[in-house]
């Protein structure tokens, strides 16, 4: 269960719920759904962004063959050289 006790949240909730012509629950529940749909789409879009950038250094051979933090640690320990 919700309970928010903010005045300014219910102000907004009352206000959204007034304009969309529903209850508060819905239009909080509505509200809740859109925000996490954008942070998963902008999440989904640097993904996207990322997984091209990476493909395309692999097709130039810019990739790196090896671990490039090897040098960095001790191979019998694991701690650093």
């Amino acid at each position: 269960m919700l309970n928010i006790k903010d005045p300014e949240a219910h102000r907004l909730a009352r206000e959204l719920a007034e304009v969309q012509g529903t209850t508060m629950t819905g239009a909080v529940t509505a509200a809740l759904q859109a925000a996490l749909d954008e942070h998963n789409r902008r999440r989904e879009a640097k993904h996207e962004v990322l997984s091209g950038l990476i493909a395309a250094a692999r097709e130039r051979g810019l990739g790196c063959e090896t671990d490039p933090f090897a040098e960095l640690y001790d191979p019998h320990t694991g701690l650093p050289a």
